[in-house]
């Protein structure tokens, strides 16, 4: 009879307890779905709220670094502008000194969540994404950019999101009120020209550390020797806003953390945010050493009269450099340390090669300087080419024959922030190339355009 009691009392317990508790909140009665589109909802209504529209921190590959992109949205169109301007590549200022725009249909919509997608072709934002990017990238892969983004957390002040291919993070911030697009180009445009600089010295107080600094697209690449003279580098994509560098994410140089450079009121050099104690400082290195550690794409255009007949042997070849005796097309060719070699470089087809090179000072100024092969650093494709598809004689007007190698006087238009590099060959004055900071791709132009 106890025991019977016991479980009596035990079950009007429960009852009693259930007749008690308040009726669970209606969003868990929800289902995920229509969590989801309540958020999708939520999101639309954020992204149309801004009423001067949106500032994207847009990076594709972070290889390139990160361009500011501007939407403003409205019912289901976007109005997109872009501060980067490419060959064939409707962004930037127009004629009237406004930004150009273009229109186009975007949604939002569930898909493991919420993404926000640009499913109507827009030149100015597909840019990025666009496969055969003119500019940048290979045949087939571009800028490796996104036009579907996953939404991670969205609110009237930030919305962050995550390329739905490739995974980069992308941020957008309202425009403030009072500031145009116009006004934030110029900005970035202003900044952009104060602290632009091939190469800079990074120096934090209380360290005897030599810590090289290079820019490479809109990446700066911290080299140093470690206590055990190991290399070590530090690669940091960053966008350009209108107080400075501010990188994609943080990162630790020597014991540093770096999440932005501030850019100052002086040219010398230029503040880790958060930390007097440690500053990029400008540096102008010799025409050699910024040879020697940039990357300087080569073109068929750019080239002499001289070195052309050897350029036009290996496009011949080419023609069957690919599978089944198919043409091999040439996507870029460039010399300088690309992948940490100090090499030629170039891909053709599926094959990356590379055939190493040493570039010797020869004058006090390092406008002179020795170009030699060096036979000793390559790939198994670099060998082949070079043994059978004429890589070996678009490199003689560099390196000459063999291991003769060439002496070159160098030029360039600005020091500090070169956009080429002109060499001319000392024993033989025809030989002139032209090289160049940004990438060209398909460098024999029009010679190839049926291939493309």
């Amino acid at each position: 009879m106890n025991k019977l009691y016991s479980i009596f009392s035990l079950l009007v317990g429960v009852f009693a307890f259930t007749a008690c508790t308040p009726e669970v909140d209606d969003k868990f009665s929800e289902t995920p779905t229509e969590r989801v589109e309540e958020t999708g909802n939520n999101t639309r209504d954020i992204l149309k709220a801004a009423p001067n529209g949106w500032r994207i921190e847009y990076y594709a590959s972070t290889t390139y670094g990160g361009y500011n992109v501007f939407a403003k949205f409205e019912d289901n169109n976007v109005t997109v502008a872009s501060e980067k301007v490419g060959s064939n590549h409707n962004a930037g200022f127009g004629p009237d000194g406004k930004l150009i725009t273009t229109t186009s249909h975007y949604k939002i919509e569930a898909s493991q969540g919420v993404v926000l997608s640009f499913d109507e072709y827009n030149d100015i934002f597909h840019y990025f994404s666009d496969p055969a990017n003119p500019d940048y990238g290979t045949k087939g892969e571009g800028m490796e950019g996104d036009f579907e983004f996953r939404v991670q957390s969205a609110t009237a002040e930030k919305v962050e999101m995550i390329g739905k291919k490739h995974q980069s993070k992308i941020v957008m911030y309202p425009v403030e009120d009072g500031k145009t697009w116009e006004d934030y180009v110029n900005e970035v445009n202003a900044t952009r020209d104060f602290m632009a600089s091939r190469s800079y010295q990074f120096v934090v107080e209380g360290s005897e550390r030599e810590i090289d600094v290079t820019t490479s697209y809109r990446r700066l690449v911290f080299t140093y020797l470690n206590d055990a003279e190991e290399k070590q580098q530090v690669v940091a994509p960053f966008i350009i806003t209108g107080n400075g560098y501010k990188l994609y994410r943080t990162v630790d140089v020597d014991g540093t953390e770096i999440s932005s450079i501030l850019k100052g009121n002086t040219e010398e050099y230029f503040v880790v945010e958060g930390n007097e104690n440690a500053r990029l400082y400008t540096y102008v290195p010799t025409l050699k050493e910024t040879l020697e550690s940039g990357v300087w794409f080569i073109t068929y255009e750019d080239l002499s009269p001289f070195a052309r007949p050897y350029w036009d042997t290996m496009r011949n070849k080419l023609a069957t450099a690919g599978p089944n005796n198919s043409r091999n097309r040439l996507y870029w060719a460039l010399i300088g340390t690309y992948l940490n070699r100090l090499a030629f470089h170039m891909q053709a087809g599926g094959d990356y090669c590379y055939q190493g090179i040493t570039i010797t000072q020869l004058d006090e100024d390092g406008n002179e300087v020795f170009i030699k092969w060096d036979s000793k650093t390559n790939n198994a494709a670099g060998k082949l080419y070079y043994r059978s598809y004429g890589m070996n004689q678009a490199m003689i007007p560099f390196v000459g024959t063999g291991s003769t190698g060439r002496t070159f006087t160098l030029s360039t238009d600005d020091k500090r922030h070169p956009s080429y590099i002109i060499l001319t060959d000392k024993k033989e004055p025809t030989n002139v190339i032209k090289l160049w900071a940004e990438e060209k791709n398909y460098p024999y132009g029009d010679l190839d355009a049926d291939e493309k």
